[in-house]
């Protein structure tokens, strides 16, 4: 069984600027401790699939001071490797850093009263103060070179800037005043942060006891599926199947990254500025990979398939899979109909007036979001229910079952039409791989010849003459199908075998 991939802990390891090796010290310390410290919150971020999964400390944050990682520091091949510090905030000031040694960016607080201010100068993003008419309470340093004189600032690409020199942003920032200093030396600034992470935030952590016996916190009890909800299915791209397919019979010839079914990329719940009453699951912001129930075979047109919630993206999401989890973890069931419901309920309240405001559109998404449940718990009554998963399904939790769509009933319907029309079908693809082999003109003659023949066969065929109108939006002469259609067909069949479909 294909299982899921515990993925590898990167360490902050840079040592590009001055506060790198304390940052490490303090994520290693951490760890000794079983990242339990009273007053400090350590939040996780993984990324990459398959057997290239990596995770990394994502924040570490206090009541005074928030430290986030996000900085390259490295390459591991298709991925960088994202694990060193990149923005610090400590009490009154904050700094912003970059790999290629752009920037850094400086902000120091001004405001009257730090008691005050604090939870907002940690929180609040800072810009265009001045031009929102918002108190003055910051002061924005950028880097910059004076190498040749005042009068000349200037940067130079990929080298550090000695200087941090305040920038108004075209006037939509406030400018220093009084004693305030217009301009910090880069190297003063990263010293205090060193100094301060060292003499409070490290000093802190190792005041603590190590853990007497080291836990890993990322492990968690596998959920068996216990659910009673019936077939699932998805829909996914040629990607997808071509990665599915390989995946179940050649795995070794995957990439390592690509050794998965589904990635748990895809369409939230709840958009990111849809704000939450209270009364939403916060895992309705993630990303799903929606499926639908209902049992599917080769023989299931895909127009008969409807994910509640999802439109399917035709030109993309051409093949129909199958999903069997062997595990509940992050899968959740939600019913779509509380949202048509509360739609439909607005559209009447708004009258006359024909259009929705987002807010008005955001209760709609907060009713479905609110039926939002694990598999496990679910006990039927759902009108319209869509399953969501939330983490990369394996490849043994999902089957391709057809496609690519619409395309693919065609060629069904040809090869199963009768004994002489699947004949010429398969005298077609062979021409075709012949061709493949040698793009000569003699090859794409042999090919157009096979082609003609299934063209003449089916001359006068009602259902694909449709097809032919609806596939390929021309109008062809009778609305026959003639060889353009025909050799679409084909060359469709062709990755319906490839795939093992047909």
């Amino acid at each position: 069984m294909m299982t899921a991939t515990e993925p590898t802990f990167l360490y902050p390891q840079s040592r590009q600027f001055p506060f790198d090796e304390v940052c490490e010290h303090i994520v290693r310390a951490l760890e000794e401790r079983n990242w339990n410290v009273p007053g400090i919150t350590v939040d996780f971020h993984v990324y990459g699939s398959g057997a290239e999964q990596y995770r990394m400390v994502n924040y570490i944050k206090g009541d005074d001071f928030k430290l986030w990682f996000c900085r390259v520091q490295g390459n591991m091949g298709r991925l960088n490797n994202t694990a060193a510090v990149t923005e610090m905030i400590i009490p009154k000031m904050e700094l912003h850093v970059y790999d290629d040694e752009s920037g850094p960016t400086f902000i120091t607080y001004v405001g009257k009263n730090w008691a005050r201010d604090k939870q907002d100068f940690m929180t609040v993003s800072k810009i265009h103060s001045k031009l929102n008419h918002k108190p003055k309470k910051y002061l924005k340093y950028q880097g910059g070179c004076d190498c040749h004189g005042s009068d000349s600032f200037h940067t130079h690409s990929r080298r550090r800037s000695p200087i941090l020199v305040h920038d108004n942003d075209l006037g939509r920032e406030y400018e220093p005043s009084g004693k305030q200093p217009k301009s910090y030396r880069t190297n003063e600034v990263f010293t205090e942060f060193t100094q301060w992470l060292e003499e409070n935030l490290l000093a802190r952590i190792l005041a603590q006891p190590i853990a007497d016996e080291k836990v890993d916190i990322f492990r968690t009890e596998v959920k068996p599926f216990t659910a009673t909800v019936g077939p699932i299915f998805c829909f996914g791209e040629n990607r997808d199947a071509e990665r599915v397919h390989q995946g179940k019979h050649t795995v070794e010839q995957l990439e390592p990254s690509s050794r998965y079914g589904f990635s748990n990329s895809g369409f939230r719940l709840m958009f990111l500025g849809v704000s939450n009453d209270g009364t939403v699951p916060k895992v309705a912001y993630e990303g799903f990979k929606w499926c639908g129930i209902g049992e599917v075979t080769d023989q299931t047109s895909v127009d008969d398939l409807e994910i509640p919630g999802h439109h399917r993206w035709t030109d993309q999401e051409k093949f129909v899979f199958r999903v069997t989890p062997n595990r509940a973890d992050e899968i959740y069931i939600a019913d779509h109909a509380p949202y048509e419901k509360r739609r439909s309920e607005l559209f009447e309240e708004i009258l006359p007036r024909k259009r929705l405001t987002d807010e008005e559109l955001n209760e709609a998404t907060r009713a479905r979001a609110r039926t939002l449940i694990p598999i496990n718990d679910y006990a039927g009554g759902f009108l319209q229910p869509v399953v969501l998963v939330c983490r990369e399904l394996d490849l043994d939790e999902v089957e391709l079952v057809s496609g690519p769509w619409p395309e693919y009933q065609y060629v069904k319907l040809i090869a199963n039409h009768s004994f002489e029309a699947h004949a010429l079908l398969e005298e077609a693809l062979l021409a075709l791989e012949a061709y493949h082999h040698n793009y000569g003109d003699v090859a794409r003659q042999a090919f157009l010849e096979k082609t003609a023949n299934i063209v003449q066969y089916f001359l006068g065929d009602d259902v694909l003459v449709r097809a032919a109108e609806a596939l390929t939006r021309q109008k062809f002469r009778a609305f026959e199908p003639d060889a353009q259609f025909i050799e679409h067909i084909v060359y469709n069949a062709s990755t319906a075998r490839r795939l093992g479909l047909y």
